[in-house]
Formats: C-alpha cells, structure tokens, sequence
C-alpha cells in the first residue's frame, strides 16, 4: 500500500488543534479535490473527491478520538485508506503528524491513477494541515 506522511508544527495548544481536525466534515473547504464529506452516522462519513478527473468515493469510521493526542480513521466501503493524525505538544505550540495508506479500487485504476494519486494525496494532506495551521494561528480556530 502507498503511504504518506507530513508533519507540521502549529502555534496552538493540542487540544485546539484536534478539535478542529475532529471537524471531518470541514476539509472540503480546505482543499479543491475533496468534493464533499458528508456525515454517515455517529463517526462514520463519506468521502466524495476528484483525481485526475476520476470521481472517487469511500466511507470511512473513526477508529480512535484519543483528545488531544490521536485521531485515526480507516476505510469501511469503496477506496481502501486508513490513517491518524498524531497530536505532540512542542514548545509555543503543537507537532501535528499526518499519516495515511491507501489502495485503489482496482488494477486498471491504479494504472491510471497511480502516477498522480501518491503527489495528490500529498498535496492535500499538505492543505488540510496548512489550513487547520492558518486558521488556528489568525484565531479563526
């Protein structure tokens, strides 16, 4: 399974941060690829997005919501993924750690797929963090 990882340190207190990042639902307006996220159930949600002009959908269970240390997620129906924030306080702030492995649904997506999925995940990993950064550090929180 693909993976990835990216850490960034926020000037916020860990609770702060794993408040915002428990607001699933939310990430759809911090990047363009997550179409929507829509509650499912109590911790459960759906995730619709785009890559490379493919829609993709899956349903995902939180599977920890350790306040203010952890919150981890994993797939339950279409994309397999599962993943965690990881929360460590850090002098003025907090160490915010993402981390996530994923498969496509199938060979001939993966073949079209793969070469962008990897970068794109990235990227949006990368925005979610930088928005939930932004927001805390401006006091938006």
């Amino acid at each position: 399974m693909p993976s990835i990882r990216e850490t960034v340190e926020i000037k916020a207190e860990p609770e702060a941060v794993f408040d915002l990042i428990a607001r699933v639902e939310d990430f759809s307006r911090y990047t363009a690829v997550i179409r929507d996220i829509r509650a499912l159930g109590h911790d459960t949600y759906r995730w619709r997005v785009k890559v490379a002009g493919v829609p993709l959908e899956w349903d995902v269970e939180v599977t920890e919501r350790r306040r203010p240390r952890r919150f981890a997620w994993r797939s339950i129906r279409g994309v397999a993924n599962s993943g965690s924030y990881e929360l460590e306080p850090v002098p003025g702030g907090t160490r915010a750690s993402f981390a996530m492995e994923y498969r496509l649904p199938n060979p001939l997506l993966e073949l079209l797929i793969a070469p962008l999925a990897n970068p794109l995940i990235r990227t949006v990993s990368v925005e979610i963090l930088a928005a939930v950064k932004a927001r805390l550090e401006s006091g938006a929180g």
